[in-house]
Parts: C-alpha cells; structure tokens; sequence
C-alpha cells in the first residue's frame, strides 16, 4: 500500500506581504497546524486562479492539486475582496465544502452580514501582535477541529 502524506494545506490570502508573512509565521508556531503547507497569494482573484488550477482529486493526482484544507482571507483587498472570493467559493460546487476565515482591520456592519450570509465559518479584526493573533488562531481551529466547523451564526 503506497503511503501518501496528509499534511495539511492552509491559503492565505492578503495583500500586505510583511501581514502574510506574519500569518504564515504564526501559522508554523500554532499548536494545531505547525506541519501544515501554507500557499499564499496577494488577492482573491489569484486565490481563484489556485483553487480553480487545484481541483482536489478530480484526476491530478499531484499533491500540488489538493484542495486547501483552510482558507483565512482578508477581506480589503485590489482586484477581488475577500468577500467576493467567499461568494465564488460558497457557489462553486467542489468548493463551498472548504472552511473560509475572513480577516479585516475593521468590519463594518453591513460587511458583517454579508461574512453571515454567505456563510463565512468564522472572521476576526486582525490584532495589534502577533500574541493576539496567535490566540485567535488557535481559537479558531478549537472550534473549527471538533465538528465539520463552526458557521457564523
């Protein structure tokens, strides 16, 4: 039997490459993912380009086509927000299975129902430090490992 690796796939999509990288950091030091890959790109229409490029299992039998296990977007971004990255994935039948956190420096109301009606499986206002970014991170994944994940009520 030919024993394939499973570690875990995590997009990241944000414009600001030194917040990426904070992300990406903070990812390798969280206790829930510290293995996983993590892919980042600059936009929800690159983010797009990658999910539609890797359609998980559906002949490419690369481990480059696998799905992400994880998407944290932001939500302010050129070219595609991360809003309408959501309603493209939560549309697109092999996809809108796929656990989606949004990210922004402010949320403002009428955003907050949009990341609700659309389903968003958690967001956050992105912290001053990378302490607090870490909490909330490593909060999300409690409540996203237990069950399927957890919906934005």
């Amino acid at each position: 039997m030919n024993r394939v690796a499973t570690r875990k796939k995590i997009l990241i999509v944000e414009d600001n490459l030194a917040y990426a990288n904070i992300l990406k950091l903070t990812w390798e030091h969280s206790t829930f993912w510290a293995e996983a890959e993590i892919k980042t790109v600059n936009d929800g229409q690159e983010a797009i380009d990658y999910l539609s490029r890797n359609q998980g299992n559906s002949g490419d039998r690369q481990e480059s086509g696998q799905l992400p296990d994880l998407i944290l977007s932001d939500i302010n971004m050129p070219h595609l927000s991360g809003l309408e990255l959501l309603a493209w994935i939560r549309q697109t039948a092999h996809l809108k299975h796929l656990p989606v956190i949004l990210m922004s420096s402010y949320i403002e109301p009428l955003e907050l129902e949009i990341i609700k009606s659309l389903k968003a499986n958690y967001y956050f206002i992105k912290p001053l430090t990378i302490q607090e970014l870490l909490n909330n991170l490593n909060q999300t994944m409690k409540q996203l490992q237990p069950s399927e994940a957890h919906v934005v009520e």
